[in-house]
């Protein structure tokens, strides 16, 4: 037996996602049917992460419910939230969504896609504000609700407001790339980072903070998942939003499908895993950074070791440029640039070894962002 929890007026919403409906909401109301999915790990060395939504920050929800007191207290944006089918009544004669819960069940229906915080700094002190009159009004949000979202497009939308937005945690974002049902550049450079995270022989075994924070139970993590996929992703497109639309088209039946870009000579030269990419050659890329990064650490051992917090190999920098080392390296040793050339870590070993900076070097170099084309510029060097 279903309950009636809340009714409000809304209009529906179509856009190339699909349809959604737009309405107001008192907040209380809001915050009686929501819960935050928040994504979190397990307790296990894997760290298999659930949800899709950026824990709450306590400073944030404080400083929000302050600002919600203030005179001038304004939220002009949606609270975006996604409820199950069976919770959602539309009535097109009267344009009213009803939303609904089991008896015996609790009201917490709906998932927020954004607007955590928001919704967090509202209490029982401050659902109401105080009118020039003396009277009091309720607090109202503008919502938007989506309705029976699978996981993928919760995902998908969550990323899509949040990934422009500086406060969001990118590695976050970019983990999230694993849960879209087609493919992209991102998403490629999201299963590696994962992949070579969790292979024993791998040279970035346990060193990449999944959701750009340290992974409970496993210490010095060196690099994030943002500064890792970042890093990559320039060696496969220009345009990683471009082709993200391409195979979304293309996994969408009913519309056009568009021509993939850049696939002239002069971008495959430049970025030069596009061709393994676009062949859903994956382990083609993931091989030779295996092989390349595990010459760097028979080269440095003790730069290039977790355990080592002054190199500033192992850092975000000392990444970086060892990635602009390996476009150049493999440029060299792969002069036609076949798309499915596999370099052997001897080869990338026997390159390297013609430099003759040593693990001092890195553990006396300053880290700052100054420091890549030093680095670069270092190993470059040939003697």
């Amino acid at each position: 037996m279903m309950k009636l929890v809340v009714e409000f007026d809304a209009i529906k919403v179509s856009q190339p996602v699909g349809e959604f409906y737009c309405g107001v909401m008192n907040a209380e109301d809001v915050a009686r049917i929501s819960e935050a999915d928040v994504r979190k790990m397990e307790n296990d060395d894997v760290g298999k992460y659930l949800g899709i939504q950026r824990e709450l920050k306590p400073n944030r929800v404080k400083e929000i419910s302050s600002y919600i007191k203030t005179i001038d207290a304004t939220f002009p944006s949606s609270i975006i939230l996604s409820v199950d089918e069976d919770n959602v009544e539309w009535s097109d004669q009267d344009k009213k969504v009803k939303l609904l819960s089991e008896d015996d069940r609790d009201d917490k229906i709906a998932s927020i896609l954004d607007g955590q915080h928001r919704l967090a700094g509202f209490n029982e002190h401050n659902f109401e504000f105080e009118n020039p009159d003396g009277s009091f009004s309720k607090f109202q949000l503008l919502v938007t609700i989506f309705v029976g979202a699978d996981i993928s497009t919760q995902a998908g939308i969550f990323a899509t407001v949040n990934l422009a937005q500086t406060k969001v945690n990118k590695s976050l974002v970019y983990d999230l790339q694993a849960l879209a049902d087609s493919r992209s550049p991102e998403r490629t450079c999201h299963d590696i980072a994962v992949i070579l995270n969790s292979e024993s022989k791998s040279p970035f075994y346990r060193s990449i903070k999944r959701l750009g924070v340290a992974t409970p139970g496993v210490k010095n993590e060196f690099l994030t998942q943002a500064t890792f996929v970042e890093n990559l992703v320039k060696l496969i497109s220009p345009d990683p939003k471009s082709d993200r639309d391409y195979y979304l088209s293309e996994s969408k039946f009913w519309r056009k499908k568009k021509e993939l870009s850049y696939m002239d000579d002069a971008s495959l030269e430049k970025h030069f895993f596009r061709k393994a990419f676009v062949e859903n050659r994956d382990e083609i890329i993931a091989s030779n950074l295996v092989n390349f990064f595990n010459a760097v650490k028979r080269k440095w051992p003790k730069a290039w070791s977790k355990a080592e917090k002054k190199s500033s190999l192992n850092k975000s920098i000392g990444f970086s440029a060892l990635v602009r080392v390996f476009k150049d390296s493999y440029k060299e040793m792969n002069s036609n640039l076949n798309w499915d050339m596999v370099v052997d870590e001897s080869s990338y070993f026997k390159r390297l070894n013609q430099s003759s900076v040593n693990d001092d070097f890195f553990l006396n170099l300053d880290p700052s962002s100054k420091s890549v084309k030093v680095i670069y510029d270092a190993i470059s060097a040939i003697d």
